[in-house]
């Protein structure tokens, strides 16, 4: 299971995006911490996910190192088998679905390294003659 949270609507907005590109994978759900939901709440939120979590290895998502999305899952993490990651972009999220969908458990190196390369700033425009992904 994959659970996806961040600031505002970070979580829905990634899901959207990584369903229109591989599909809806039913084991990726999203808590958003938006500004009319508390730390408490958000907790309660996620850790309702994790109850009914059958399965014994649980990733969660996060934005930001630091920020309140990630200390809860942190926290949660603690007495549980769950890893936790923060800084997370869509490569990561395509790649750890696939992975989890074949029935792997999720590479964390691979992952990592998976978000650090997507990060590549252009040096020159290049024309695209395909219409993308």
């Amino acid at each position: 299971m994959i659970i996806i949270t961040g600031h505002g609507n970070f979580a829905s907005g990634l899901k959207s995006s990584l369903d229109l590109i591989v599909g809806n994978y039913d084991f990726i759900k999203v808590v958003d911490f938006t500004e009319n939901k508390n730390p408490e709440e958000l907790k309660n939120d996620i850790k309702s996910i994790i109850d009914k979590c059958s399965n014994n290895e649980l990733y969660i998502f996060t934005d930001l190192a630091g920020g309140t999305p990630f200390k809860v899952s942190s926290e949660l993490a603690l007495n549980n088998n769950i890893k936790v990651f923060c800084g997370t972009n869509l490569p990561m999220l395509i790649e750890a679905g696939m992975m989890v969908s074949l029935g792997c458990d999720i590479d964390v190196n691979f992952i990592k390294e998976t978000g650090i390369n997507a990060i590549n700033p252009q040096k020159k425009v290049v024309e695209f003659k395909d219409e993308g992904i």
